[in-house]
């Protein structure tokens, strides 16, 4: 089941607020503070024509958070005027069992300035972005039009992607001028399982699949991926 909140879930959180360094020995494997660095986490964009990818106005890299908040984040931002825009984040995942089964859960904290139940054009610019995380055996990236692995399409789950909620943060206004910070934990409505490669590799994805017809900013801050047995 998917658990929303506003406030920091994942290991480490504490010493963000704190401003205090982070000892990585104690955390989880693969968790990733964006604070100071990518960790090899690459942006990427798809379902949208690419021959006419200026109007998109499609962002990504490391960036100062806002004013009101410290250090950087793992920004992505793109205008969804194709009404299918998703903006993601990838990176293949190493040191696994060869060709094990698997399940995937996350979780993720960023900042968004989408407010919770504000009107936009084609859905809400909150609860229309839909969160989703997924696997792939290889890379994924936009094949033609659409992503090479299946992602599901807006608020529907994927043979390989689950939706874990949105990117309406309660408390902000609708004008999209202040950002908050939220966190999404979980694994989707139905477990996310996925056999390894050969080497022991799989590609792990996080991105959001938007049914609003606008801008979208949001500033990825930290991730949890929770790899367990089967």
């Amino acid at each position: 089941m998917m658990k929303i909140s506003t406030f920091p879930l994942l290991a480490g959180s504490l010493l963000l607020l704190t401003g205090c360094d982070i000892e990585y020995g104690t955390l989880p494997e693969h968790y990733y503070d964006f604070r100071h660095d990518a960790h090899q986490w690459q942006p990427g964009f798809s379902d949208y024509p690419r021959d006419n990818a200026d109007i998109y106005q499609l962002e990504s890299g490391m960036r100062d958070l806002p004013t009101g908040f410290s250090g950087k984040g793992l920004y992505l931002a793109g205008m969804n005027r194709s009404d299918d825009l998703f903006m993601y984040i990838k990176k293949q995942i190493t040191g696994l069992q060869p060709s094990t089964r698997y399940q995937l859960s996350v979780s993720v904290r960023f900042l968004t300035n989408a407010g919770a139940d504000c009107m936009g054009v084609g859905g809400a610019p909150g609860e229309s972005v839909y969160l989703k995380f997924g696997y792939a055996a290889t890379e994924p990236k936009q094949a033609g039009y659409y992503l090479n692995a299946d992602k599901g399409n807006q608020s529907q789950d994927g043979t390989q992607a689950r939706v874990i909620g949105n990117v309406a943060a309660p408390g902000i206004s609708c004008d999209g001028q202040n950002f908050a910070s939220k966190t999404v934990s979980g694994g989707g409505n139905t477990p996310l399982q996925f056999t390894s490669n050969a080497d022991g590799t799989i590609w792990v994805f996080i991105g959001t699949d938007s049914g609003y017809e606008g801008l979208t900013r949001l500033y990825y801050q930290e991730l949890e991926l929770r790899i367990g047995p089967r």
